[in-house]
């Protein structure tokens, strides 16, 4: 893959993973994350993998699906794609990061990710 695909294969995976029937879909969400995830959330919160599941569960049930702007990427190294953005949910707007990286069977995981409070 170049650079070009990689980072548009990490987007992709990044708006599935913000996306309500993902995060519904146990199975689902969990392709998405790297069993090492790890999470600073905007709540302050550490999240890892098990927790994450959890919350994006939880999150989902709510069903107020989560607005993101200025989503973009950028290779890091083959196979890791940053991927930067802000975004608003329950009228909370939050800057954020996200690590993503190609496993060996080509599926992009999350390994880390980042929430900082946005200024409104």
């Amino acid at each position: 893959m170049d650079e070009e695909e990689q980072v548009a294969a990490a987007l992709a995976a990044e708006r599935e993973s913000l996306a309500n029937d993902c995060r519904a879909d146990a199975p689902r969400f969990a392709r998405l994350l790297a069993p090492d995830f790890h999470e600073f959330g905007t709540s302050g919160r550490e999240l890892d993998y098990g927790t994450a599941l959890r919350v994006g569960a939880e999150m989902a049930s709510e069903g107020e699906p989560i607005e993101v702007r200025n989503m973009r990427g950028r290779l890091v190294a083959d196979g890791v794609v940053l991927v930067k953005y802000t975004s608003e949910r329950a009228g909370r707007r939050s800057h954020r990061t996200s690590l993503w990286r190609r496993g060996d069977g080509g599926q992009w995981q999350i390994f880390h990710h980042q929430g900082t409070p946005a200024a409104n």
